[in-house]
């Protein structure tokens, strides 16, 4: 990396600096493939024009975080990172070629744009099936379609022609037949006027068409007609990447995630389930008692069931009253920051204190996946068992994080279909929707490794072992909910293969999580180490036990603590590096967004001035920084960035 110009440097000061970085073939590459827009700008910067200077220290600002990500962080994204399958063994055995796949598929945007630019020509759609949206709600006299994020658009129910469409295109029908009879019932209507209203509906998404792959599709591009198919080969297209390795793990590895794993679960913050889904089940049984199937779409409509739990529709946060399990979380990290301690060691006697705050789980989490890091200096280290295991999250169940891969690696969909149950003899089945926003649309694509899907909002045709939410009903017994198939009374528990966070309800459809989350609604809720209301302090310890770091050390630093944008960088580091002392920061932290993690040396002019950029852009004025592993931590891997991802299993 070139010097960083800073934030006085001119206009050719930071094209020297660009220019040096853009040098890098490969990484150029990644760059373009992740982000089209920012090589644009880079090349453009680099041709000779001459943008505001602003904008072209942004673009060096996008290009830092990119290098780094390239050169320390494992998230698969693109060419950044690729997957490949884990062995155990008795030893280590780590092998990287360079014969790596790319699979590229179209962009989601790019690909939804062509698709409606099809459906607004009636001539292109003749041959095409349509057919309602399924998620489509008719109230207080207006249809209600889901639009992106958790937005709806509501339609009056005022026009005989609307009226008639939503009957005709109940089930799926072919575009021309729809047309057909629609003429037929409205004669005296100009057919322009027919083709203007099945345009709209196709547009505002009342009608939904067969040029929309489902989920189970890898490659959306497969159920296009052959001539928008090749028009869709020349948009943009992005990547994912299956690497040439074999790593090989020491058995002792496996069975620290085991046992990671399991004291995760013993210190769930809800170990019978979140209160939002405690309070819909009281409120169902309260309604119709125990034993009674109700129809899904009657049970979470808000005017004839209950509709559906808290947070589901509206993000809503209600306040939490203070826990015992509180009390205790915030006196040991409150201790930690006295005695001037970054780390905690759990004891079972710790444990076991915890455990007894909370209530007592009735029931076990069948199946999660747990993504963590390997700390070791070098193999020969991690065979002898010197190693640390950096737990990065936990996931609602197996095939949650690993689903979207499956394309690469099919036979890592394999185990998924003998998962076991909440319920003895349910049945597993695969539950496909669409994300609720077109990027994120690949993130919940994955192929089909179960005989019965559940689809949600989707366009597809009956039969072949699909059900939709009309064919579900729900039931609670013993203070359980239960999703039975209505035609078979088979009980039906679902596998959600995305990585997308079903609390970002702008991204998942509240059916999809519904159906995804009501089997184990009661049982504890496994996520990462939650701290509860100590996630308020400006610092909590890490937590180890035995080999593995359940959760890192965790400092909060605010805008407000710091000199304002107009300020020198230096002065500003000083002031930094001032607070740093006080709260015995260490020089290398992650900046945490999300579940995502910037690497940052505190020491280095660039990661301050992204450091910086990243409070400016806080709507809160907060960054959160999470203890970086030691520099030789990845020794073991040859020096990779690289995460860990273990579909687990209940042992009893």
């Amino acid at each position: 990396m070139a010097p960083w110009p800073g934030r006085s440097a001119s206009l050719d000061d930071w094209r020297v600096w660009l220019g040096t970085v853009w040098a890098d073939e490969t990484f150029r590459q990644a760059v373009g493939s992740a982000s089209p827009d920012l090589a644009g700008q880079v090349q453009a910067i680099l041709g000779g024009r001459a943008p505001k200077l602003r904008r072209v220290r942004r673009a060096a600002l996008a290009t830092a975080r990119y290098a780094i990500r390239y050169a320390r962080r494992s998230t698969p994204y693109g060419l950044f990172a690729g997957v490949a399958m884990i062995e155990f063994g008795d030893t280590a055995n780590i092998r990287f070629g360079d014969r790596h796949q790319a699979v590229t598929r179209p962009d989601p945007v790019a690909l939804d744009e062509a698709i409606s630019a099809w459906e607004a020509d009636a001539t292109r759609m003749t041959d095409v099936d349509v057919c309602v949206h399924p998620l489509a709600q008719q109230r207080d006299g207006h249809v209600c379609v889901p639009s992106e994020g958790d937005a709806e658009f509501r339609l009056a129910l005022s026009s005989p022609a609307l009226r008639f469409v939503l009957d005709a295109a109940h089930a799926p029908i072919r575009y021309s037949v729809l047309a057909d009879k629609l003429a037929a019932e409205f004669p005296t209507t100009a057919e322009g006027a027919r083709i203007q209203l099945l345009g709209e509906l196709l547009r505002v998404r009342l009608l939904r068409s067969s040029l929309r792959a489902p989920a189970t599709v890898v490659d959306p591009a497969e159920a296009l007609p052959p001539a928008l198919r090749a028009q869709v080969r020349d948009l943009a297209t992005v990547a994912d990447l299956r690497l040439d390795a074999t790593v090989q793990l020491p058995q002792a590895v496996l069975t620290e995630a085991e046992t990671a794993a399991t004291v995760l679960a013993r210190l769930a913050t809800h170990p019978n389930g979140t209160p939002a889904w405690c309070r819909w089940i009281e409120q169902f049984t309260d309604r119709y008692g125990e034993n009674t199937a109700v129809p899904v779409e009657v049970a979470t409509d808000a005017e004839r069931g209950v509709g559906f739990p808290d947070g589901f529709v509206k993000m809503v946060e209600p306040p939490r009253p203070m826990s015992r399990r509180d009390r205790l979380l915030l006196e040991l990290a409150g201790t930690a920051a006295v005695a001037g301690a970054r780390s905690v060691p759990l004891t079972g006697a710790m444990i076991e204190e915890l455990e007894a705050v909370g209530d007592k789980p009735r029931l076990t989490a069948p199946h999660l996946e747990l993504a963590a890091q390997i700390h070791a200096p070098s193999a020969e280290a991690l065979e002898r068992g010197n190693f640390r295991l950096q737990v990065a999250t936990v996931s609602r169940s197996a095939g949650s994080m690993t689903g979207r891969f499956w394309h690469l690696l099919p036979e890592a969909g394999v185990p998924h279909t003998a998962l076991p149950t909440m319920e003895p003899g349910a049945e597993v089945a695969q539950l496909s929707f669409h994300a609720g926003r077109v990027p994120a649309d690949l993130l919940t694509r994955a192929p089909r490794v179960l005989p019965r899907i559940v689809s949600v909002g989707e366009f597809r045709h009956p039969g072949d072992g699909v059900l939709f939410p009309a064919d579900l009903a729900v039931s609670v017994r013993d203070g359980r909910p239960r999703l039975v198939e209505i035609a078979t009374g088979t009980h039906l528990e679902l596998l959600a293969p995305t990585a997308i966070n079903f609390l970002w309800n702008n991204y998942t459809p509240p059916m999809a999580r519904f159906l995804g989350e009501i089997s184990r609604a009661t049982a504890p809720q496994v996520t990462w180490f939650d701290w509860g209301v100590a996630w308020a302090l400006p610092f909590t310890p890490a937590l180890t036990y035995r080999r593995s770091v359940l959760t890192a050390a965790r400092w909060k630093v605010r805008a407000r603590d710091l000199p304002g944008r107009t300020t020198a960088l230096k002065e500003w580091a000083e002031h930094l590096h001032a607070w740093r002392d006080r709260l015995r920061v260490p020089d290398r932290v992650l900046l945490a967004e999300d579940d995502q993690q910037l690497p940052l040396d505190l020491h280095q002019d660039m990661h301050l001035d992204l450091l910086r950029a990243h409070l400016d852009a806080s709507p809160i004025g907060v960054a959160t920084l999470h203890e970086a592993p030691p520099a030789d931590a990845d020794n073991w891997i040859g020096g990779r960035a690289h995460s860990l991802v273990l579909p687990l299993v209940a042992r009893a």
